[in-house]
């Protein structure tokens, strides 16, 4: 018992640093990108300036569109991040009225298909589809599901 209570103690610790190394890194990041979001902007007003002295055209970014370079960098990079879907609440008797209807109109189909066409119809889009349709579909006794190897098949029984 001693063993477990002094192992867990060791793993607790080690959790606790890595956490710390994670938020160090993570302060040590934000504050890289904000010195060169600084210096970024320094070069541009030096470019600008030199630019009206020589009585050039401004070929570079103007101010009022930094920001917005900025952003879309911020958000070019950021898109590379898998995101998880937002979750949104459904009424999901609402929703297992429009799946009866779509399976008495199409009769079988698969999760996926169903999925489509409800988001087609309705505009209704699950975060996790099997998770959505399951919900939805605790509301409908009449729905036969199916295995068609590794795809699931919605119907109604006769």
């Amino acid at each position: 018992m001693v063993e477990y209570l002094t192992e867990r103690k060791a793993l607790h610790m080690t959790l606790q640093s890595l956490l710390e190394q994670r938020a160090s890194l993570r302060r040590q990041y934000v504050d890289q990108d904000k010195q060169l979001g600084q210096d970024i902007k320094q070069i541009l007003a030096r470019v600008r300036e030199l630019d009206q002295l020589d009585g050039t055209v401004d070929e570079y970014v103007p101010a009022e569109e930094e920001q917005d370079f900025s952003e879309s960098a911020m958000a070019e990079a950021m898109g590379r991040v898998k995101t998880r879907k937002t979750h949104i609440r459904h009424d999901y008797e609402a929703v297992a009225a429009q799946v009866e209807r779509i399976l008495k109109e199409m009769s079988a189909m698969t999760l996926n298909d169903l999925c489509d066409e409800l988001k087609k119809r309705c505009g209704v889009e699950f975060a996790s589809p099997y998770i959505g349709i399951h919900k939805a579909i605790k509301h409908l006794p009449n729905v036969k599901i199916e295995k068609d190897g590794r795809k699931l098949v919605f119907s109604l029984e006769s």
